[in-house]
């Protein structure tokens, strides 16, 4: 049995207060000035107030950060490993995980934003982190030793996370951190995450028919063109939204309008060859459109109607977006983009390995892998 009392890094802190306090600016700026000009503006200007209040609050989260880290980082915490099972506690209430039963862990190993080298545990639903910072990446995958599925960037507490943080010096608490390591290799089957992993053929290595990326026009396509269309289809190893996946291909549907997503069969397919694209998430990036033209209409029907501009939405929505990019058929350039899914959703941890096995494809197969 393990039994560690070690530091705590709180997410309230590091996370939860700079997110409010940036929120706090932004919207006590853009409410107050509001009720200044007594909530009659016209839609555009509250646009521009609502875009204008976001540089404040966003300057005055960065400024205070630093004095609520050092106070995130004076927390204590206590883990216990006992056989197959893992309590730990921040506060009096004690919370607990039986690998034995169905549960959900991440692993990552690498670097960090700040190029340090950190292993890091995820445990969910609670999501609770521990991280052994200094952890080197080989040594994590002898005790995991299936690599596609350990995350090659590990973030710190210090760069916006949270949970308890080891010592890689002390004896003790590297050994903790590679028997929980080899618990949840034992258990890996009851691991929801690690069973979403499976889903994916890790050990093949795509042989597309093409290099370039080949777009195929549903209502114009030639027998044979349906017929290869078909023959991905019924290989598909993952689906998500308009993006799907066989062992040689990512395949998407084209723009797909009103009546494909009505009948379920698209306007036109993309056929991505794996090994020759590259892929990348966007970044969370502010829905402009739908939140100005709904200001907009807001703000004219309240004019029509002679009534004052009401507070409130529509509310300013984030999207994330999958950029594909390689060849297209006339040899240039081209780069595609479907929206994404983000943190926040269900489906995250199945799109985070989409994206992670088509990265890997044409790679140099990873150290680590029985």
């Amino acid at each position: 049995m393990h039994h560690l009392k070690i530091p705590y890094t709180s997410g309230w802190y590091t996370v939860v207060l700079p997110t409010l306090i940036c929120l706090g600016v932004w919207g006590g700026l853009y409410l107050g000035i509001l009720a200044l000009l007594g909530w009659n503006v016209p839609g555009w200007l509250g646009v521009l107030l609502c875009f204008g209040g976001f540089i404040p609050g966003l300057a005055v989260a960065v400024v205070t950060y630093p004095f609520l880290i050092r106070l995130a980082e004076r927390g204590r915490g206590e883990l216990i490993l006992e056989g197959d099972r893992l309590r730990w506690r921040t506060g009096r209430r004690w919370h607990e995980v039986d690998f034995t039963q169905p549960h959900k862990a991440r692993i990552a190993a690498g670097t960090s934003g700040l190029s340090r080298s950190n292993a890091r545990i995820t445990l969910y639903p609670s999501v609770q982190e521990i991280h052994l910072p200094g952890a080197r990446r080989e040594d994590v995958l002898a005790f995991f030793p299936e690599a596609y599925f350990v995350d090659e960037m590990a973030v710190l507490p210090e760069e916006g996370t949270w949970g308890f943080v080891l010592s890689v010096d002390d004896p003790e608490a590297v050994h903790f951190f590679q028997d929980l390591l080899e618990c949840l290799w034992r258990h890996r089957e009851g691991n929801e995450s690690f069973r979403l992993y499976r889903k994916f053929p890790w050990d093949h290595h795509p042989r597309p028919a093409f290099r370039h990326i080949r777009i195929i026009d549903w209502q114009t396509a030639t027998p044979e063109e349906q017929a290869f269309v078909e023959s991905l289809n019924a290989q598909v190893a993952s689906s998500l939204g308009d993006v799907q996946l066989t062992p040689d291909y990512l395949l998407a549907w084209l723009y797909p309008s009103l009546r494909s997503k009505l009948d379920g069969r698209p306007d036109g397919w993309c056929i991505m060859p794996l090994g020759h694209i590259r892929v990348e998430v966007s970044l969370p990036r502010p829905d402009w459109k739908p939140f100005i033209v709904g200001h907009i209409l807001k703000g004219a029907l309240a004019s029509a109607l002679g009534a004052a501009t009401p507070a409130g939405g529509p509310y300013l929505k984030d999207r994330r977006y999958l950029y594909v990019r390689g060849q297209g058929e006339d040899g240039r350039p081209l780069e595609l983009a479907f929206e994404w899914y983000g943190p926040e959703d269900r489906e995250y941890d199945e799109a985070d390995f989409l994206v992670r096995f088509v990265q890997t494809r044409g790679r140099p197969r990873p150290r680590g892998r029985n």
